[in-house]
């Protein structure tokens, strides 16, 4: 399970061309998703996620400060304890980022970044801890159009409403650790999607990204996200496959929503 915060922000930055226009997002939403794992018999939840959003002044400029957090309830804890922090600060006028902190602890994996972007000199400096290496001091390239993760899941949220149609495909680039990574995410159309606990169901765009073969994955399965198809564009349920079972996330609540919320398919309202 080692890491799987980070490939479930990456599935909740999905992947589309910008919209014009006011952001879907504004100061104070929060958006909480009860995190389960699957695996045969066994489907219990283990955590919460929250995405947030604050606003701030960076050298006297308008700014966001974005953050993206997960942490196991006390039983599984003795089992696999998660601690996940990621947090962003980017400009208000194009969300282009700041500076980005990771903190991870993973079932005794430990991962850490702290990065400045140095937009003049085209570089990130990094001071990061992963893989159980020494702390690196590192100047990272960085070009217009390349992300930290979660500054790029707010990018990803003011889209063009064509680009979650079925078949269509977008280029990523994001950095984290020591290296900015490509990555490509596909539209799967829209969906009624049955929120787990809530017994109801609404309008959601789906959306994959093919999963690298590695530690975690066999390469054969995909990541799945479901963002609500109203003017919030929240995240509403992901799936993220596992070599043993897999961990799905299902929103819990939200507040201070930009919009109302309306991607419910029936009359009633929340």
């Amino acid at each position: 399970m080692r890491r799987w915060l980070l490939i479930l922000c990456l599935c909740l930055a999905a992947p589309f061309a910008f919209a014009q226009g006011n952001y879907p997002f504004c100061e104070g939403e929060t958006v909480t998703l009860s995190i389960m794992y699957k695996w045969g018999a066994i489907n219990t939840e283990v955590g919460t996620a929250r995405l947030q959003v604050d606003s701030l002044e960076w050298e006297g400029q308008p700014a966001y400060h974005l953050a993206a957090k997960a942490w196991t309830v006390p039983f599984f804890d003795r089992i696999y304890k998660i601690r996940e922090d990621l947090q962003s600060w980017v400009r208000a006028s194009d969300l282009r980022p700041l500076r980005f902190t990771r903190s991870t602890f993973e079932g005794g994996y430990e991962a850490s970044n702290d990065f400045n972007f140095n937009w003049e000199e085209g570089i990130i400096e990094a001071d990061v801890t992963f893989d159980k290496k020494p702390p690196q001091k590192l100047q990272i390239p960085v070009k217009p159009g390349e992300y930290d993760l979660i500054a790029l899941l707010y990018h990803m949220r003011r889209l063009d409403e064509s680009s979650y149609q079925n078949g269509t495909i977008t280029h990523l680039r994001f950095a984290i650790d020591d290296n900015v990574f490509d990555v490509y995410i596909k539209g799967q159309g829209k969906e009624n999607l049955k929120i787990r606990k809530m017994g109801r169901r609404l309008k959601a765009w789906h959306l994959s990204c093919s999963v690298v073969q590695g530690a975690l994955f066999d390469g054969n399965e995909n990541l799945h996200l479901w963002i609500s198809a109203d003017e919030n564009r929240i995240p509403v349920a992901a799936k993220v496959p596992l070599k043993l079972g897999a961990v799905q996330a299902w929103i819990s609540g939200w507040n201070g929503l930009k919009n109302p919320f309306d991607a419910w398919t029936d009359e009633r309202k929340r």
